[in-house]
């Protein structure tokens, strides 16, 4: 079975995957979405300090998890700064990679200087900004499509449990990649979804990316990445729209 590597975001952890890793585990995939060094219940290491570093350890993390699986076919699907750590990793991993999808996504990740500040001086001013920048304007009226699940406050919950210093260094991390170089490296078929309501990585920044990448589009050989937009979504798009990440998600790596 082929293996899906699911990379999460700044600040967050393997649970934001839960629907898409449920889906795609039950359509053909096997799955790893793992927590990154310092996040969730792994372990941090000193060593980690750029996305470069995210993604020799990713690079790493690939190999040993599909030589458990048996897997021989490998897909990377990152979400924000996941996305930077795939750029940078498929540009190392074109071999064996066969997918790579990118979720609220650019060439760069600036980051606001007061917003880097608060991160490690007034971490819970950082939460509330992220959390409600990071959703499109919907979500700050409720329609979730789980019924009863606040966005905002379950990203509030998820950046609470992240260390200051993990959430200020990921978001220095991002401020600083340049994801040019890597992207044009990239030669595997690949997907670029952005929110329509992105204001963290707008769609023009994610078709700026899909447009850098020389890859063939899926099913076809012209160069460049495919490109969709995801209607009402903002950033944080496996929570605003689940449903359409998901089919996304399943009709661009050939889930069953």
């Amino acid at each position: 079975m082929p293996l899906a590597l699911l990379l999460h975001g700044a600040g967050s952890d393997h649970t934001v995957w839960a629907l898409q890793a449920r889906s795609l585990a039950q359509h053909g995939w096997n799955v790893a979405a793992p927590d990154l060094p310092g996040h969730g219940a792994s372990e941090d290491l000193d060593a980690i300090t750029t996305i470069a570093d995210y993604a020799a350890w990713t690079v790493d993390f690939a190999a040993a998890a599909a030589a458990l699986a048996g897997s021989k076919d490998i897909a990377l699907v990152g979400h924000s700064m996941g996305a930077c750590i795939a750029v940078d990793a498929a540009s190392r991993l074109n071999g064996p990679l066969s997918r790579l999808a990118l979720l609220g996504a650019g060439e760069t990740l600036r980051v606001n200087p007061g917003l880097l500040a608060d991160t490690l001086k007034r971490p819970l001013n950082a939460h509330r900004f992220i959390a409600a920048f990071g959703h499109g304007t919907g979500a700050h009226f409720g329609g979730a499509e789980s019924p009863g699940l606040w966005m905002l406050g379950s990203t509030m919950a998820l950046l609470d449990r992240c260390l200051p210093e993990v959430l200020h260094r990921d978001f220095a991390a991002c401020n600083e990649w340049e994801g040019s170089e890597s992207a044009r490296s990239v030669t595997c078929p690949t997907l670029v979804v952005a929110g329509a309501k992105d204001r963290m990585t707008p769609p023009k920044a994610g078709r700026a990316l899909a447009d850098r990448i020389r890859g063939p589009r899926s099913g076809g050989d012209r160069g460049g990445a495919g490109f969709v937009t995801v209607a009402d979504a903002g950033h944080m798009l496996m929570a605003e729209a689940p449903g359409a990440v998901t089919r996304c998600l399943r009709g661009f790596l050939g889930a069953k």
